[in-house]
């Protein structure tokens, strides 16, 4: 008789528990649904991104357009991708170093401001987003720069040291620039996947520059003149001797640009399925 009473005892203390574990299940079910819609919210698609598909025939074109519709949100920049506004471009430092060649010198750029970046136009875009890698033909009609400069070396054989204010001008530009990037699965404490830019090669040619510089080291207005002369006269030929050299430095800025922007849009944003 004891048996039967007992056995209801034990089913009636088990309710509890089972509610319980029910309640705490529910409970954790409540709290991933809500994780899950925070999540999306985050990684909702911004106005600046124009996705793509992966299947799409004319991915390329796609990607083309997705960088033009880029550009006046570049101009005013992004904030929650850490991206300054590039209308002007302010560049701290930069620097280059040619070790060869009748233009052996070291030039150290610094308060650079730089105009006109923002009217880039994307002309051509080859793509291999399977092992990310991507090609982007560029147009700019013109860019001007000022800033602090610093040059030591020799060029033509004759030792030059100068220090001073500059202003340059770069019009009908054409740009190519090669990004290999690889998938990063989690990037500034989320979880993606993202594309990491592991290598950025940038070439360029320019149609036309021209030069203005102000030495302030050698107090000398004559050898300032001369400068300047030398320069303008030769500014084609100078260029293409420190084409490699330009080539890195600007690679190297705008990778770590490229990697702010790519390690905070997960793949899926801008590249669906």
């Amino acid at each position: 008789m004891n048996q039967p009473r007992s056995k209801e005892r034990k089913e009636l203390n088990m309710i509890p528990r089972i509610n319980m574990n029910l309640i705490t299940a529910c409970l954790l079910l409540v709290v991933a649904g809500v994780t899950s819609q925070e999540v999306e919210q985050k990684f909702e698609t911004p106005e600046y991104i124009l996705p793509c598909e992966k299947e799409d025939r004319d991915l390329n074109a796609c990607i083309k357009n997705t960088f033009n519709h880029l550009r006046p949100y570049l101009v005013k920049g992004i904030p929650e991708l850490e991206m300054p506004p590039i209308e002007p471009l302010k560049i701290d430092k930069m620097a280059m170093e040619n070790g060869h060649g009748p233009v052996n010198v070291r030039a150290v750029f610094t308060n650079l401001t730089v105009h006109g970046a923002s009217n880039y136009s994307v002309v051509a875009v080859k793509s291999d987003l399977a092992t990310y890698r991507l090609d982007l033909g560029m147009k700019i009609p013109k860019i001007t720069a000022t800033g602090h400069y610093e040059v030591t070396g020799n060029v033509l054989l004759l030792p030059v040291r100068s220090r001073g204010d500059f202003l340059s001008s770069f019009s009908d530009v054409t740009a190519l620039a090669k990004i290999y990037g690889k998938e990063e699965k989690e990037a500034f404490g989320r979880m993606g996947p993202f594309m990491r830019t592991e290598k950025l090669v940038v070439d360029f040619a320019l149609g036309k520059a021209r030069f203005r510089v102000r030495d302030l080291l050698n107090g000398d207005n004559l050898l300032g003149v001369a400068m300047n002369q030398f320069l303008n006269q030769n500014s084609i030929e100078i260029i293409n001797e420190m084409k490699p050299a330009a080539s890195a430095s600007i690679a190297r800025l705008f990778k770590k640009i490229l990697n702010d922007a790519f390690l905070r849009i997960p793949i899926k944003v801008w590249l669906r399925e």
